[in-house]
C-alpha cells in the first residue's frame, strides 16, 4: 500500500483505540460520581457520543454525514430494508422481554450507541478511507475496522466466552460492511443510526435469540447488499462519491 493509504488505515486504527480509551476512562470514572452497575454502560456510551461529536465538528463532516437530511431517494430507502428485516427477525413472533432497568433506559442507551458508533466508523473513519482507497476497499476496511472494535469486550464484561466475542466480532463486521457501503453511495446516516439501535434493542431484549444458521444467512445477506449498493460505483455507472460536497443520492436518489 502506498504511504496515504497506511496513514488512512491508521488513523480509522487510531479513532477506534481512542474511542476505547474514552470506554475504558469514563467506566473509571463514573464510580467516582455515585454511577454504577447497569448505569456506567449508560455513562460510557455519553463519553463515546461526546467524542463522536467533537471528532465530526473538528473534521467539518456534520453536512456530509447527513444525519439532519430526512430524504435521500426511494433507490436509498429500499437499500435500507434487509437492515429492517433483520432488526425485526429478532423480535418476530416471539416477542422481547423487558430487562432492568427497562425498555425505556435500554433504548436510551442503545440509541446513544448507534449514535456513536455510526458518527465515528461511518462518518470520521469512512469518509477519510474514501479518500485514499476505492469503494470496495474503503468500505471493507471500515467494516472490518468496526468490527475489530468489538473485541472490547475482554475487557469491558466477564460473562461472554472468546467464541461469543469472536462471532460477535465477524457478524459486526458484515454488518459494518453493509452500512459503510450504504453511507459510501448515500451520505444518509440518519437511518443507519436508527436502525443500529433499534437492532441492538431486539437482539439483546429478544425472547428468543436468533439461530447461528440464521445469524450466517443475515450475515451473507449484508454482503451482498453492499456489494448491490457498490456495484454501480465500481463498474462506473455513478460518479464517485468521492467528493464531499453533494452525495450521489441527493443529486439522483431516484434508482441506479
Amino acid at each position: 500500500m502506498t504511504g496515504d493509504r497506511w496513514r488512512a488505515l491508521g488513523f480509522g486504527t487510531a479513532v477506534h483505540v481512542l474511542r476505547f480509551g474514552v470506554i475504558m476512562g469514563a467506566l473509571a470514572f463514573a464510580p467516582l460520581l455515585g454511577i454504577s452497575g447497569w448505569y456506567l454502560g449508560l455513562a460510557a456510551n455519553v463519553a463515546c457520543v461526546l467524542l463522536a461529536v467533537v471528532l465530526v465538528t473538528v473534521r467539518g463532516q456534520w453536512r456530509v454525514s447527513g444525519l439532519f437530511s430526512l430524504w435521500r431517494g426511494r433507490t436509498a430507502a429500499l437499500f435500507l430494508v434487509p437492515f429492517v428485516i433483520e432488526t425485526l427477525l429478532w423480535a418476530v413472533p416471539t416477542g422481547l422481554i423487558e430487562l432492568p432497568p427497562g425498555f425505556g433506559l435500554w433504548a436510551l442507551t442503545l440509541l446513544l450507541v448507534g449514535v456513536n458508533e455510526e458518527l465515528i466508523s461511518r462518518v470520521v473513519v469512512l469518509e477519510r478511507m474514501r479518500r485514499s482507497f476505492g469503494p470496495a476497499g474503503a468500505v471493507a476496511l471500515t467494516g472490518a475496522l468496526f468490527g475489530l472494535q468489538h473485541l472490547s469486550a475482554f475487557a469491558t464484561t466477564t460473562s461472554r466466552t472468546a467464541e461469543d466475542v469472536l462471532l460477535n466480532v465477524l457478524v459486526s463486521a458484515c454488518y459494518g460492511i453493509g452500512l459503510a457501503a450504504f453511507q459510501y453511495r448515500f451520505r444518509w446516516v440518519l437511518p443507519l443510526v436508527l436502525l443500529h439501535a433499534a437492532v441492538d434493542f431486539t437482539s439483546v431484549l429478544s425472547a428468543n435469540p436468533l439461530p447461528d444458521p440464521v445469524v450466517a444467512i443475515t450475515c451473507v445477506a449484508f454482503l451482498a447488499t453492499a456489494a448491490v449498493i457498490l456495484r454501480p460505483l465500481v463498474i462506473g455507472r455513478l460518479p464517485s462519491a468521492a467528493a464531499p460536497a453533494e452525495p450521489e443520492a441527493e443529486t439522483s436518489g431516484r434508482g441506479a
